[in-house]
Parts: structure tokens; sequence; C-alpha cells
């Protein structure tokens, strides 16, 4: 039977779905409107993309550094730092008009927010137990999901009436509301040293090196790396080019193609659920669970195939992307949210939550430039034929990290 979710526990998810949801609000705001963005600007998707690939290049490294730092200083001080540099980047792409300019802006908007989710998982880790540590993942996890929703629904509206520059004034002035919320009440829900629902020893800010990490578990850590980085070219090499797709595939226009997108968020936030959900009761193991999800992917990514070399239905094609993101959104909950709390004994959660986490990014950072380069030589059918090759590739690599991952778990984290 599930024990009772405090009210504190309740207070502390939330707070950190608002840090999250301003993090997605700031940082995938460009990439929602990008089809408006190249049809104003006179560019090609391919050109425009470098901005894209600035921020995801920097925000992949930057998880990597932010992670190391993130075990050392103050989580809740790091977290002000980037929701406030977030906002002066989005603030500085209102006036951007070159895009260099505009690439730089958004290559310090990556670094930004890479100083966010470390000290989230840290935070977590560190004051929750598992069963509340998993309430709330599930519900920080739904932030980005809100964000996405909010953003693909009131863009096209908004998109009538004023520019896209306009749009991301606005979501810095969300960005801004969200840290004045954080400074006043983090302080308060993290004040207490014991542990928030059970977890033993360590405080949110002096996390305790305890075991040293058995050399054998770098072996499935990669393979584990490898799976992150082709789960973050399906996430957002495909959400990134949605509108697009739909724009040139079925000729339906720019405002009602990011609209439409909005199908897919919603799908990918009740996917945390279910996949926690399916985590905890049926596959325990994480990794062989992210296996199991992408074989659901390829399967979604060879149906959209067939549908898109035979029936040309615009519904049906929405439906199924939907379906392949709320998979990898599924695989990102495993890999990037689960397994680092596996190394909670070592003192290092933060450090490998931005190791895997920038992997993700990685992978985003070749998908969104190759997808659209593909899309034009060679069509958007041969485009969808390469994210089921990618979830395969995924499904081939989880499955070879399985056995070493139930020893790791067997002989340190859970024993």
């Amino acid at each position: 039977m599930s024990k009772k979710i405090s009210g504190r526990v309740r207070g502390i998810s939330y707070l950190l779905m608002l840090v999250y949801f301003a993090s997605y609000i700031m940082r995938i705001n460009f990439a929602v409107m990008i089809v408006k963005v190249c049809s104003e600007m006179q560019m090609q998707k391919s050109a425009l993309a470098i901005i894209l690939t600035g921020l995801t290049v920097a925000y992949g490294i930057g998880q990597v550094l932010s992670g190391i730092v993130g075990d050392k200083i103050k989580p809740r001080t790091m977290i002000i730092g980037g929701l406030a540099l977030a906002s002066v980047c989005n603030i500085a792409m209102f006036f951007a008009h070159s895009v260099i300019l505009m690439t730089v802006i958004w290559t310090v908007n990556g670094v930004a927010h890479s100083m966010l989710w470390p000290p989230i998982v840290r935070l977590l880790s560190s004051t929750l137990d598992d069963e509340c540590y998993s309430y709330a993942i599930v519900r920080v996890s739904w932030g980005s999901s809100i964000a996405t929703i909010l953003l693909y629904s009131v863009c096209p509206m908004l998109l009538r009436v004023m520019s896209w520059r306009d749009i991301i004034l606005i979501c810095a002035a969300i960005g801004i509301l969200i840290l004045f919320l954080w400074v006043i009440f983090s302080k308060k829900l993290f004040i207490h040293e014991s542990s928030i629902g059970g977890a033993e020893g360590n405080t949110p800010d002096n996390v305790n090196s305890t075991l040293p990490i058995p050399k054998y578990v770098f072996i499935p850590m990669i393979l584990i790396m490898l799976g992150i980085i082709l789960q973050g070219m399906l996430r957002d090499g495909v959400t990134n080019w949605i509108p697009s797709l739909l724009s040139e595939s079925f000729g339906i226009a720019e405002e009602d193609a990011i609209f439409a997108s909005v199908i897919p968020a919603i799908f990918s936030m009740v996917s945390f659920y279910v996949f926690n959900l399916l985590h905890r009761k049926v596959f325990r193991n994480e990794v062989f669970c992210s296996a199991v999800i992408f074989g659901g992917s390829l399967a979604f990514a060879i149906a959209m195939y067939a549908v898109n070399m035979m029936l040309s239905s615009a519904v049906l094609s929405v439906l199924i992307v939907a379906m392949i993101i709320a998979c990898v959104h599924g695989i990102n909950l495993m890999l990037i949210s689960v397994v680092p709390k596996r190394f909670a004994k070592s003192g290092k959660v933060a450090t490998f939550s931005g190791l895997f986490n920038a992997c993700t990014y990685i992978g985003a950072a070749v998908a969104t430039p190759v997808f659209a380069r593909i899309a034009e030589v060679s069509g958007w059918g041969m485009t969808i034929l390469s994210w089921a090759i990618i979830a395969l590739l995924g499904l081939a690599v989880c499955l070879g990290a399985v056995p070493l991952w139930k020893r790791f778990r067997r002989e340190y984290s859970d024993n």
C-alpha cells in the first residue's frame, strides 16, 4: 500500500515543477516558433538550425560542468543563477536580428538552462526516499509537458497578433516571476536538515560521499549514455520539426501546424505517469524498461512510415508522432531521472545527472540539423525511416546494458 505523501513533499514537487516549467518556457520557445521565424526571415530550416544547435551543444556541455559543480555548491543558489541568466538571454533575443548574434545569445541561454537539472535531481535525491522521489520526479517532469502544451497552443494565436520576438519577451517575464517564487519559497521548504520522506543521511546542501563506484558499472554506463543520445535524437529531433512536417506534407498553415503539435505534448504528459507506473509495477529494472519503450518507438515509427507512404493522413500522422514522442519521454524518465539516483551512495548524483542529461543534447544537437537536411534533400519519408533506425539502435544498446546493470543494482544501489 502506498504511503501518504506529505504536504512538504508536495510543495517541493510543485515548486521544482515550476522551475522546470520556466526552463522549458525559456528554452524551447524559439524552436516552437521556428517555422514562423523561417518564414519571416526568409531562410531555410538548415540555416536557422545553427541557433538551436548552439543552444543544445552549450546545454549538453554545460550539463557536465554543472553536474560537477552542483555536487559542491548549494543547489538553491545554482537554480537562482540559472533562472536569472536564462531570463536575461530571452530579453536579449528580443533585440537580436542577425543569425550570428542570435546564435551567441541562444548558446549562452543553453549554458543558463544547464544549471537547473542537476541541482533539481540532487535536491530530490537527497531529501526524498524512493517512493516520494518517484512521486516528485513525475510532477517535476510535468513541468516540461505543461510548458510545451502552453507554447504550442498559445503561440499560434499570439503569432496572429504579435511577432515571435514579443512572445519570447513574455517568456522572459514568466521566468522572472518564477525566479522570485523560487527565492521566496525554496528556503522554507529546504531549510530542514533532516530528510523529508525518509531518505537517510543527506541534506540538500551537503551530500556525503560514502561508497566508491564498482568499475564494472562503466560498461553499462557507456551503453546507457548511447541510449540517451539516441533518445535525444528522437525527442528533440522529432519535436522540433513537427510543424514543418505538417506544413510541408499536408499544406497546413504554419500557425495551425504549430498548434497541432500540442497533441504530442499532451500525450507526453500522460506518458510520465504511465511509464513511471510501468516501471514500478512491471519492469522494475529501468534500463530494461527503456528497452521495452524503445521497442514501442520502433513500432510506431514503422507505422508512421507506412502512413506517410500510403495514406497521407494528417490526423493519423499527428497521433502516431504523438505516440513516438510519448515513448521517448518515457525513456527520458527512466534514463535521465531514475538512473542517476542509483548513484546516491557515491555522493555524485548531480554529476551523473548532468553527465547523462548532456547525452540527450548531444543527440539533439546532431538530430536537429541532420533531420532538417534529410527532409530537404530526400523528403519526410526518409526522415521518418531514420527515426525507426534510431529506435532500433536504442533498443539494442539498452538490452546490452541490462545484465551488468542488474548486478549493479543488486550489489551497490539496492544493497
